[in-house]
């Protein structure tokens, strides 16, 4: 039972890494540059987003504007709730 627990606390502090990163990503970004971002699906060099850049702004854009950007859920942006 311990190492089950154990397990489950180091699964979910590798979730709350990956998290604190996706946050920290783009903390800086106005709202402007975070619409401009979406649009473009660029990051601020002009880059195309990589998937790690895309949820991060996502995340950039719920603390901002309270919402998803549109066509994030409908738009196959992000993983399915199912994990898929």
């Amino acid at each position: 039972m311990t190492d089950l627990i154990a397990r489950r606390w180091a699964a979910l502090e590798t979730h709350f890494h990956y998290h604190a990163r996706m946050v920290a990503r783009f903390r800086h970004a106005e709202g402007a540059a975070v619409v401009s971002m979406w649009q473009s699906q660029s990051n601020e060099s002009g880059n195309p987003l990589t998937p790690f850049e895309r949820h991060a702004l996502v995340e950039r854009h719920c603390e901002l504007f309270g919402a998803w950007p549109e066509g994030a859920q409908t738009g196959g942006i992000l993983p399915q709730a199912s994990g898929k």
